[in-house]
């Protein structure tokens, strides 16, 4: 290495001309890298704001669908609901209901009753709307039923 010119500041100094100009950090260098650290978090910022909302979006799109199949289903069924109600307002229909389920005739026509025969002791079950109860179970055994939930499965 060769001789390093000495430069005087003053009377009573003198330094090397590399030790004259004092080394400061480089600001650019420093600026530039806290701008690029705050792109580089604003886009971040930006893939996560933009990443997250796209699967929620996704997400819903499949709620959505399915929610659009059940709207059709029960679209369908109120339709052929709307069918039935058209369909009593007939007078067929009306007939065929006040025949069937009230047992009306005509005037002039004789209605007939078909009780059970003597041999039938026992009401079936669904004629009868009180359930019979063949069990007797303790006190602590009905508790335990209702907590569990099974009084509701015996009472049907």
């Amino acid at each position: 290495m060769g001789q390093v010119p000495k430069v005087q500041m003053t009377d009573t100094l003198e330094r090397s001309e590399a030790e004259a100009v004092p080394r400061r950090p480089n600001r650019r260098a420093g600026r530039l890298r806290f701008v690029l650290l705050i792109v580089v978090l604003v886009v971040a910022g930006f893939v996560a704001t933009g990443v997250l909302p796209v699967r929620e979006y996704l997400e819903r799109r499949v709620d959505v669908d399915a929610a659009r199949i059940e709207l059709d289903r029960l679209t369908a069924e109120n339709a052929a609901l709307a069918d039935d109600i058209d369909a009593l307002y007939t007078e067929q229909e009306v007939e065929r209901v006040a025949r069937e389920q009230y047992g009306f005739v005509r005037p002039g026509e004789i209605g007939y009753v078909v009780a059970p025969s003597e041999s039938e002791d026992v009401p079936s079950e669904s004629a009868s709307p009180v359930a019979r109860v063949t069990e007797r179970r303790s006190f602590l055994q009905r508790i335990w039923d209702f907590v569990s939930g099974n009084d509701q499965a015996r009472d049907g």
